[in-house]
């Protein structure tokens, strides 16, 4: 549930007691009051569980999940987004472990330390990119993106190709706000391996794929037939041997940045070229950038991404997450 009252906060579905105003205030980087600090969850973080308000998490994901240089827009964007990501696995729990997150993107969210994150930037820069991302989430506090009044399962990545991809195209699952929508990065130079290529031997891309039933007889070149694409022009499976192999499958077993990729054979090697970086549903950070370049504002990005969706005021509500 969500707070009912400045008393009492959520916790892993239960309500607690919240954290006092001045424990707030010691360990926090973000704002130390406001509807965030009232919400503590449990991280895992290097494998051990750590006990945490919400603003301290939701610093530590900005940190770890989007350059402090992108526009402050774009960065309160992030915020609501991981929020709302939070907030939705709070509600309906994670499989792989018992915290309500983990500190690895591939599970739930990257996540740095203040003093890690500190480290990593110029010692001239370290108080002006802290207070950036400080102000990110206390501007943003007890924000979230809801659909139907329920907050949402806001997923991002990092970069789309030529669209993002809806989650039916990659999980099978049809989630009404989880649609495919136009990608706004521009010119690619300015998004960092937004291109990428990765070559492997006829050896490794054989045995990667031997469970699928392929034929791998003849030459190379033979081994790929024709390639499908959807409305965007995105690619979505390639004929291998005689089998239709998903292009997320092949994102997962050769380590691509995106499933939206091409592949030829010369030789006796095999090479993607692959565009964009992660699995392209909901947000894209460097969309989201680029947008706020244009004059959006976070609540604009969001509504770019997320179809149908509105951005709601938790403190506004109480009841359930969804």
């Amino acid at each position: 549930s969500l707070p009912q009252s400045p008393e009492t906060v959520l916790q892993g579905g239960a309500v607690t007691p919240r954290r006092s105003a001045d424990d707030a205030e010691e360990e926090s980087p973000a704002a130390a009051s406001g509807w965030d600090a009232a919400v503590t969850l449990t991280v895992q973080v290097d494998g051990v569980d750590t006990e945490m308000a919400l603003n301290d998490y939701l610093w530590g994901v900005l940190a770890a999940e989007m350059p402090a240089s992108f526009e402050e827009e774009a960065l309160k964007a992030q915020a609501i987004a991981a929020r709302s990501f939070t907030l939705y696995r709070m509600a309906h729990g994670v499989e792989r472990h018992a915290a309500d997150l983990c500190d690895d993107p591939g599970c739930c969210q990257a996540w740095m330390g203040r003093e890690a994150r500190l480290a990593d930037w110029p010692e001239a820069d370290r108080a002006a990119l802290s207070d950036k991302l400080t102000r990110a989430v206390a501007e943003t506090d007890g924000l979230a993106v809801c659909y139907d009044g329920v907050v949402i399962d806001a997923v991002f990545h990092a970069a789309s190709a030529a669209s993002t991809r809806s989650a039916l195209e990659v999980w099978g699952d049809d989630v009404p706000y989880l649609q495919s929508v136009a990608a706004p990065e521009g010119e690619a130079d300015a998004t960092p391996n937004y291109y990428s290529v990765v070559t492997v031997s006829a050896e490794e891309f054989e045995r990667a794929l031997a469970d699928l039933g392929a034929d791998f007889s003849g030459m190379q070149e033979t081994w790929i037939g024709e390639t499908r694409y959807d409305e965007a022009g995105l690619s979505v499976s390639i004929d291998i041997g005689g089998v239709t192999v998903p292009t997320t499958t092949l994102r997962q077993r050769f380590d691509l940045r995106s499933s939206c990729l091409e592949l030829t054979a010369d030789g006796y090697a095999l090479t993607f070229h692959v565009t964009g970086y992660g699995h392209g549903v909901g947000l894209s950070q460097y969309g989201a950038n680029a947008l706020a370049k244009q004059g959006y504002d976070a609540q604009g990005i969001l509504l770019w991404y997320y179809s149908g969706a509105d951005v709601e005021n938790l403190a506004d509500k109480s009841g359930n997450l969804g």
